[in-house]
């Protein structure tokens, strides 16, 4: 019997991942949660409930979610369904490869085309969209977003609530800090200090003190 999920988030980006879920046989969508605007809570969305963050923990014995943010500032939704005792699925697109010798953390959600090689880790929270490619031996944190069509090849370090924007390409063995942001069709070919964002070809700092995106 398939496993109901919920997704946390009921704006553009949920009805994506609502897309998603509908071609994976584990998972049946049972509805949305919201956590920032209670009104929503008063229509269906795609003709399923829309619950309120609260609801969560009675909800809990029998259900399991990921969270639908683009942003890596989904923590905080995370961390309230977390605090509830809610647990979480994980979501590979039957058009993804994830390699069996590879392992992607709860809550994670991998998109088709994304291909994941062998004897990598994806944490927790992660959202690697369409068409990205991650080479072997990568290691991947929690909360990270991985961007449409962003190559990175083996032996990399992705700091945790990072975001590699669409068509980056990070070079082998290069190490991505915590909270950094590598900006839309960059080349990274040195390692990234935490909390910077980083532009161009081949990248360089071009803005101090950011947390994700």
């Amino acid at each position: 019997m398939a496993e109901s999920l919920l997704i946390l988030g009921a704006r553009t980006f949920a009805l994506e991942v609502a897309d998603l879920v509908s071609e994976i046989p584990r998972y049946r969508l049972a509805g949305f949660v919201e956590n920032l605007d209670p009104d929503r809570c008063l229509q269906p969305l795609l003709d399923l409930p829309v619950y309120w963050v609260s609801e969560l923990a009675r909800l809990a014995a029998d259900h399991c979610g990921v969270c639908a943010f683009g942003s890596t500032r989904r923590r905080a939704f995370i961390q309230q369904a977390v605090a509830q005792g809610f647990p979480f699925g994980t979501l590979v697109h039957p058009a993804a490869r994830l390699s069996p010798k590879s392992s992607a953390g709860p809550g994670t959600v991998i998109r088709p085309g994304a291909v994941v090689s062998a004897y990598t880790q994806i944490g927790e929270h992660v959202l690697i969209n369409r068409g990205a490619l991650i080479g072997h031996n990568v290691e991947v944190g929690d909360c990270v977003t991985i961007g449409p069509g962003a190559n990175m090849a083996g032996f990399c370090r992705i700091g945790s609530g990072s975001y590699i924007a669409i068509g980056a390409v990070i070079v082998e063995r290069i190490t991505i800090g915590a909270g950094a942001v590598v900006a839309a069709g960059s080349v990274v070919t040195k390692d990234v200090p935490d909390h910077v964002m980083v532009a161009g070809v081949p990248a360089v700092i071009v803005e101090r003190g950011v947390d994700g995106l």
